[in-house]
């Protein structure tokens, strides 16, 4: 009788990376980090870091943008203006002084492991929204996610992919 084994290359804790609007399972480590805080400027899509190396560094378009100082603000890159300035989607997610890390997007599907029991909100591969209720402790959800929502009340979810 034959049996499935779950062979996994990497993983990424999912702790802080939770969010409601944007895709954050697929993510690694990360590839900038903001070594000065921001200054956001008025339109609070363009952020602004003076000892940032953007370009250097191999930001691209579609990169999500985490907002350390205030977990789950997170937004897409949609321009790197020059090294030290980039633009994001989406307003009211960072304010100036705020520290950021820039991870890189991928297109690779998850499976998940729950670390405490709860509910699993997440986006399948496919684009469908699923919440799954009652997730044990200890369990792998053999799904393929793209997301994983800040409204699960699961823990210590690890995205395997």
């Amino acid at each position: 009788m034959g049996y499935q084994k779950l062979q996994v290359g990497r993983g990424t804790d999912m702790t802080n990376l939770l969010s409601s609007t944007e895709d954050t399972v697929n993510l690694n480590n990360p590839i900038a980090l903001t070594s000065d805080a921001l200054t956001v400027g008025t339109t609070g899509v363009t952020l602004v870091d003076s000892s940032a190396t953007y370009i250097t560094d191999g930001v691209t378009p579609g990169d999500l943008v985490v907002n350390t100082s205030n977990i789950p603000n997170a937004s897409r890159v949609v321009s790197i203006t020059s090294e030290t300035q980039i633009t994001v989607q989406t307003t009211g997610k960072f304010t100036s002084g705020d520290l950021i890390e820039i991870w890189t997007q991928s297109t690779e599907p998850a499976v998940l492991y729950v670390g405490g029991a709860g509910t699993i909100v997440a986006t399948t591969m496919g684009g469908d929204n699923i919440t799954l209720n009652g997730v044990t402790a200890g369990s792998f959800l053999p799904i393929q996610v793209k997301g994983v929502s800040s409204t699960s009340t699961a823990t210590g979810i690890i995205a395997l992919f």
